[in-house]
This record gives structure tokens, C-alpha cells and sequence, in this order.
């Protein structure tokens, strides 16, 4: 039993397969190939899709035993080859490989075979995907064909394209009559000659105009010759420029490359324009020009500057329109003058002559070199060089002279210039002078040397110069200057306390406070030196005095009283609430003690009690202030004494008093009959009989706690009864 047919099936292609075996009689076949079943000896396989491999397996069945056989055919499966492609440049290069690439899809792979021919032969082969061709300078186009084989059905595709090659090159410009001299107004016929492929358009350019042909040339040429192009042009010469390129411009249609040649002509007129007036045209005089050459006069027409020229009361024509006459000439008709004669062909331009009318001085400007005309004004540091120039509408050039100051500086219309001060602004002048109109013209410009700022100071109006210190009332107005060596003025600036207060040269200066001390600064800034300097001054705002105080030191403030014992030194100090410092003065009982704030202070005596006092006085507000204390100084006690009868009576109330010289005060004490008893006055009575009683006071001083005792002996007697 056995599968005919082949071993590998290609996706998409029909195959046919068979099925045998040795049967009696004749066996029944049936066919499985995946979930696919037919019966029948023969199978059609065609696949839609690649897949791995394909197996086919087969059955025999005799129909009477029943009896079944099976055999099997594993087949390959490849696709392809299809969509075949050919990439690769749209023309071909002379002198380089031009490469091609061959695609196919194809399983499990595929092999390409190459071709490039000519018109049908064969110029060579080549295996590969890619392929890279050098062609002969002899061809102008090559087809190139690829040939894709499935490696394993051997099944093949083609697909081929046509390629021209792209060529230019050998351009150049034939003259039939071989004369490279023309005439204006007439008509002369030229060829050019190009190596193109595979086809190329011309252009032609001759006196500024372009000259296209429709046609697209193609060659025709045989192998082994060069594809040459002809394209011919007639032209015809109008205009006078003594010589003219003529342009021949080849435009290869595939490449774009474009190459052109070249054919100077010398061009002869007959036709020109000349002075009818003797000497130099001059602005502000008549002149006149001629049309000169054989003419139709009613057909001339001029030109200025290859533009019409319109007649006018001042341009005036002969008759005959050969005659241009200016009445008079401006700066303006300079130019190039030509007359138009119309011939057979058309229009022809003369020879051009060049008209320079002289004229000037005018529009004399200073120019600084690249930055533009200077005004009126020019800033230039002293010993600096600024690069100048006198320029001014001239024909021929003017003279130039310069002038500074008044005196003669240069004549060159160029200088570098470096001012010489003093002065700090003097006149630049520049002199423009026409030696043939005779006339000058100049411009001048005010030169400022800045300098500064120097000497800045702050004055005080009708007072004069601020020094270090200035003394300003709280709520005062001070009228102010800031002035400083500047030129041209510099700008001014005033702070106070390091803010800004004013741009104003004079100010009315009122003092803020607190602080009661700071600083005022003007500040002069000159913005062409970029330079600044200030002054300063530091202004002290007083008040006071107020809080005046005697304070004893280490203790504190000092009241109403001061007991100071004599001979003692006191510690004081006169403290006051003053800006700046008060002067400080102590009196003493009326009288200068001292002018310093802190004393050592003994008291004088007599007196035992005087004022103290001490002055603060504040010299800028012109104010005092001050404190006073009482100084007690104690003393005693002395002179103590008992008042009273030096005798007493037995049962009779007598009255004592002591006392004693004391400052500030004593108290007394009393000592009767060994008792103490309080008070300056004293009453006693004797109760028996004695000869003498003793009493006793001692004075004790309130402040200084001294003492001193007196003791009195007092006589007793018997009371006297007078017995009424």
C-alpha cells in the first residue's frame, strides 16, 4: 500500500495525491488530513495557510473481508514565492555604483538571480538580494531584472524596471557666421550643444532677458556615441552694454542637474549720447545733451538711469528731439543718459553717457563713527579720542577743515578727536569747501568735558558750609543745598538715616525723630562720568532737659532733704534727660559750687540747713531744668541748760525746762530723784524735807544721736505759812 505524489505542496497551488493498494476486490479508500476527510483514491490539496508540515494518511478497506490497511505521507510545506519588489534609485549615475534591493515573500526562503540589459542585451548577472550596477557611458537607460526562487519548491517569480541614466555634461555655444560681434538693432542666430540623457530643456539669457523653449529634446544616438542635444536661439541685440554674456543653461528633466555655458559678445552701436555744452556741468547752470547717429528724429525718446525722462519747464527738447537742454542743472540729474531710436526690429538704445553734475557743499554733517550723526551736543571725556568724520554732499569731494575752540584743529575729513580743556564746552566745527563751485557749507557741534563731582558740600542757606555736625530742632525746617564741582550739574540725590529723602538739589530739611542723632548724606552723580561723591553731615535733633535728679551714688535719687553730717563727702551725681548732654551747674546756699555732673560733697558750715541745688541747661535748645534738696548738717548738742528757781519749797510745785543749741533738733531727758523722766519741761513738788535735790536733763541729737547732760543742785526750804 503506498501515497503517490509529491513531498512538498506549496500554500495556494493546487496538488494532486493517489492512493494504491492490492485489493480482491477492489478496495474502498477514504482520506484524513487533520479534521479533514474525503474519500475517493485521489487527493486535491490545496493549503490557504503555511503551516509546520502536512500529514496525509490513507485507508484501504476491502469490502467483503472488512479488512483494513493505513499508510501515511508527511509532506513540507513552503509559500511563495510572491509580491515580488524591486527598490532602488529613480535614475542611474554615471561613474558610481547604483544600488538595487530584490524582496519576495517566500518560506522557508528564497534565492534571487539578477539581470541588467540594454535594448535587449544582456550586459550582466548577478545572485543576491542586492545588486549594484556601474553603467557604460554609451548607454542611456538599463533594465533590471530580479528572478525570486523558493529555495524548496523551486517555484520562481520575476519583476524588472527601466532605468535611465542621468547625464549632462560639454555644454557650449556655436555661432553658424563664427563671429562673436554683434550690432545693435539686428538679429543674429546661435546654437548650443549639450551631452544630455535622457533628455534636457534649455534656457537662454541674454541681456537681462530669458528666453525659454517649450520642447523637450530627447537624443537619438547610436551605441557607443555620446547622446548630444542641439537647441538653437535668435536674438536680437537692443541695448548697449559694450559687452554682454549670452547664457546658454541646460536643465537635465530626470536629475535636475543643471550645467550652462558662456559666449561674451562685443556689441557695436551706432548710436550715442554727448555734451553740446563746453566745460563742466554745473548745479544751478544751463547745459545741454545731443542724440548723435543716423535717425528717424520724430521716433527719439530719452532715458535717465535706463527710466524715461519727463519733459518739463526745466528739461526742454530741440525740435528735432535730438537736443535735451537742462535750465538749469540739479544735483539731482546726475545720471546716464541714453536716447531710444525706433528702428525695423523695434526699439534700440544708444550708447549711455554718464552725467556728473557738480554741485555742494550741502547737508554738511559730524558723524561719530558707527554710531551716526552727531547733534548738537557731543560728550567727551577729557583725554579721550572719539572717532569723527565730516561728510557732506559734494561733487567733487569738498575740502574739509576742522575747527575747535576757534582754532584750526585738522584737514582731514576724518579725525580722532581728543578734547583739550579748560574749557569744559567749547564749538567743534567742520568746514566743507567746493573749490570749483566756491562754495562752503559747515556743521558744528557744542563738545561737553564732563568732569566731576569734586568739592560736594552741604550748605545751609545764609549760614554757609555744614561741618560734621548739624543741630536741628524737632519740627524745625532748615533750608538745605547740596553743591559739587560737576559739569555739565551732576544729579542729586539726599538720605537721611539711610533712606531716601529727596532728588532735589535744595531741600527744606525737617528732622524726623527717633533717632535724635543720624546721618544726612547728599550724593552727586554725574551720568556721563558715571562718577558719584557725597557729603555728610550728622544731625543732632536736642531736647530736653527734663527729669532732672540729685542722685547719691549707690543709694539713688535724693529727696526733699539730705542729711550730710560736717565734714562728711557725698557722692552726687546731677542726672537729666538732654540730647545732647547738658552742662550741669550745683549751687550750694546760693552760691556756684561746681559745673560738673558728679561732686564729692562736703557741707560748709554755718548754715546747719542750706538748698542744694544743680542746673541742667541744654546750650542748642537754650532751656534748663533743675532739682534742689535741703542739706541738713546736725550739731549739738551745746549750751545745755536748766531753766528755773535755783530753790524749791516742801509741798510747792516748781517748773524746769532744759534746752540746748541743737540743729536739727534734741530730745531731752530728765533724771529726778533717780528716775528718768521725757520731755524738755519738767514740774516737780518735794513731799519731806531735805536741804537739796538733785535733778539732771541730757539734750540727745535727733540725728546724730550726740549727747550732753547739765545737772543742777536745788536748794529745799520749809513752806512759809503766813498764819492769816
Amino acid at each position: 500500500m503506498a501515497i503517490r505524489g509529491v513531498n512538498t505542496v506549496t500554500v495556494g497551488v493546487p496538488y494532486a495525491f493517489r492512493c494504491s493498494a492490492t485489493c480482491s476486490p477492489a478496495c474502498t479508500f477514504s482520506w484524513r488530513n487533520g479534521n479533514r476527510t474525503s474519500a475517493g483514491a485521489e487527493l486535491t490539496l490545496q493549503l490557504k495557510a503555511r503551516s509546520p508540515l502536512e500529514i496525509l494518511v490513507c485507508v484501504a478497506v476491502n469490502p467483503d473481508s472488512g479488512k483494513s490497511a493505513t499508510v501515511s505521507k508527511t509532506v513540507g510545506v513552503t509559500v511563495g514565492p510572491s509580491n515580488i519588489m524591486i527598490n532602488g534609485p529613480s535614475m542611474l549615475t554615471l561613474g558610481v555604483g547604483n544600488n538595487f534591493t530584490c524582496t519576495a515573500d517566500c518560506y522557508p526562503s528564497c534565492t534571487y538571480l539578477w539581470k541588467w540589459m540594454w535594448d535587449g542585451e544582456v550586459l550582466g548577472s548577478s545572485s543576491g538580494a542586492t545588486l549594484s550596477i556601474t553603467p557604460p557611458e554609451t548607454v542611456n537607460h538599463e533594465t533590471v531584472l530580479c528572478e525570486a526562487m523558493d529555495s524548496v519548491s523551486h517555484l520562481f517569480i520575476s519583476t524588472s524596471l527601466q532605468r535611465y541614466v542621468a547625464r549632462l555634461s560639454n555644454i557650449y555655444i556655436v555661432s553658424p557666421s563664427g563671429q562673436w560681434s554683434v550690432t545693435v538693432g539686428q538679429t543674429f542666430l546661435f546654437t548650443c550643444f549639450a551631452e544630455c540623457s535622457p533628455s534636457c530643456t534649455y534656457t537662454w539669457t541674454f541681456e537681462g532677458k530669458t528666453y525659454e523653449n517649450d520642447l523637450v529634446h530627447v537624443p537619438v544616438f547610436k551605441k557607443g556615441e555620446k547622446p548630444m542635444i542641439k537647441e538653437e536661439q535668435e536674438i536680437t541685440v537692443t541695448q548697449d552694454h559694450r559687452t554682454e554674456p549670452l547664457i546658454c543653461r541646460a536643465k537635465n528633466t530626470l536629475s535636475g542637474a543643471t550645467i550652462s555655458a558662456t559666449q561674451i559678445l562685443t556689441i557695436d552701436n551706432p548710436y550715442s549720447v554727448r555734451p553740446a555744452t563746453q566745460g563742466v556741468p554745473m548745479a544751478g547752470q544751463s547745459y545741454s545733451l545731443q542724440c548723435i547717429g543716423s535717425q528717424n528724429p520724430a521716433s527719439i525718446a530719452w532715458l535717465q538711469n535706463s527710466l524715461p525722462l519727463p519733459v518739463s519747464d526745466r528739461l526742454v527738447l530741440s525740435q528735432d528731439n535730438t537736443l535735451l537742454t537742462f535750465s538749469p542743472l540739479m544735483e539731482s540729474d546726475t545720471g546716464t543718459y541714453q536716447c531710444v531710436i525706433n528702428v525695423d526690429i523695434g526699439d534700440v538704445k544708444s550708447l549711455g553717457y554718464r552725467m556728473q553734475v557738480n554741485f555742494g557743499p550741502s547737508k554738511v554733517q559730524i558723524v561719530e563713527v558707527n554710531k551716526g550723526a552727531v547733534g548738537k551736543e557731543l560728550t567727551a571725556l577729557a583725554g579721550s579720542i572719539t572717532a569723527l568724520q565730516c561728510v557732506a554732499d559734494c561733487y567733487p569731494a569738498c575740502s574739509i577743515s576742522w575747527f575747535y575752540n576757534g582754532k584750526m584743529l585738522s584737514r582731514n575729513a576724518s579725525i580722532s578727536f581728543t578734547p583739550v580743556t579748560p574749557p569744559n564746552q567749547a564749538v567743534l566745527r567742520c568746514v566743507a569747501y567746493d573749490p570749483l563751485t566756491m562754495k562752503n557749507s559747515s556743521a558744528e557741534t557744542t563738545v561737553i568735558v564732563p568732569f566731576g563731582p569734586f568739592k560736594v558740600e552741604i550748605i545751609e542757606a545764609q549760614k554757609g558750609t555744614v561741618g560734621k555736625e548739624l543741630t536741628a530742632l524737632a519740627g524745625s525746617i532748615t533750608a538745605l543745598q547740596c553743591v559739587a564741582d560737576c559739569y555739565p550739574a551732576c544729579s542729586i540725590s539726599w538720605f537721611y538715616n539711610g533712606k531716601m529723602l529727596s532728588r532735589n538739589a535744595s531741600i527744606s530739611f525737617t528732622p524726623v525723630t527717633p533717632p535724635n542723632q543720624a546721618v544726612l548724606r547728599c550724593v552727586a552723580y554725574d551720568p556721563l562720568t558715571m562718577k558719584n561723591s557725597s557729603a555728610e553731615t550728622t544731625v543732632i535733633v536736642p531736647f530736653g532737659p527734663i527729669k532732672v535728679q540729685i542722685v547719691e551714688v549707690n543709694k539713688g535719687a535724693v529727696g526733699k532733704e539730705l542729711t550730710a553730717l560736717a565734714g562728711s563727702i557725698t557722692a552726687l551725681q546731677c542726672v537729666a534727660d538732654c540730647y545732647p548732654a547738658c552742662s550741669i551747674s550745683w549751687f550750694y546756699n546760693g552760691k556756684m559750687l561746681s559745673r560738673n555732673a558728679s561732686i564729692s560733697f562736703t557741707p560748709v558750715t554755718p548754715p546747719n540747713q542750706a538748698v542744694l541745688r544743680c542746673v541742667a541747661y541744654d546750650p542748642l535748645t537754650m532751656k534748663n531744668s533743675s532739682a534742689e534738696t535741703t542739706v541738713i548738717v546736725p550739731y549739738g548738742p551745746v549750751d545745755v541748760t536748766i531753766s528755773g528757781s535755783p530753790s524749791i519749797e516742801v509741798g510747792v510745785k516748781a517748773s524746769f525746762t532744759c534746752s540746748a543749741t541743737c540743729s536739727p533738733a534734741c530730745t531731752y531727758t530728765w533724771t529726778v530723784y533717780g528716775s528718768p523722766v521725757k520731755g524738755s519741761s519738767i514740774d516737780i513738788t518735794v513731799s519731806r524735807y531735805v536741804a537739796t535735790e538733785s535733778i539732771s536733763c541730757q539734750a540727745q541729737n535727733t540725728l546724730s544721736g550726740k549727747t550732753a547732760t547739765v545737772n543742777d543742785t536745788l536748794t529745799v526750804s520749809e513752806p512759809h505759812w503766813c498764819g492769816c
